[in-house]
């Protein structure tokens, strides 16, 4: 199993936001704040579609080369647990018009101070805590 947990994402072009499970992909790398986002998603979201101060670019994925928007400072997104949130981030979103779930970055995960201890069974806990949790 994966390691998925629950986040809380808010637009910051309309205030609106969704709670939704989002995939922990370390193979998603980048040097930003990045996280992918469907299109369902995004119009949840006020952005799709996608607002002026996006752009068209070409991503590399294991599937080969995609194209996707991307928009920057677009949400701010939290970890909810039933016992503790994480930190609130703000990241850019890359529209995905073929991935059908959320999907946080390298860059994300490290920012969010999330260690995935066993990527197959799906468990995690947040940097310095005790607590293993398991993938939602």
């Amino acid at each position: 199993m994966p390691v998925r947990v629950r986040v809380k994402l808010r637009s910051l072009r309309n205030d609106s936001s969704v709670l939704v499970p989002a995939l922990l992909n370390t193979g998603f790398t980048s040097n930003e704040l990045d996280i992918h986002v469907p299109k369902d998603i995004a119009s949840k979201l006020g952005l799709w579609p996608p607002p002026k101060n996006s752009s068209l670019e070409v991503l590399n994925t294991a599937g080969g080369e995609v194209l996707s928007y991307f928009i920057p400072n677009a949400v701010e997104l939290t970890v909810i647990e039933n016992d503790r949130n994480s930190k609130t981030i703000t990241c850019n979103v890359i529209i995905s018009l073929h991935e059908p779930e959320v999907l946080l970055s390298d860059a994300v995960i490290e920012e969010l101070e999330i260690e995935i201890l066993s990527p197959r069974t799906g468990l995690w806990r947040f940097k310095g805590e005790d607590k293993v949790r398991r993938s939602i």
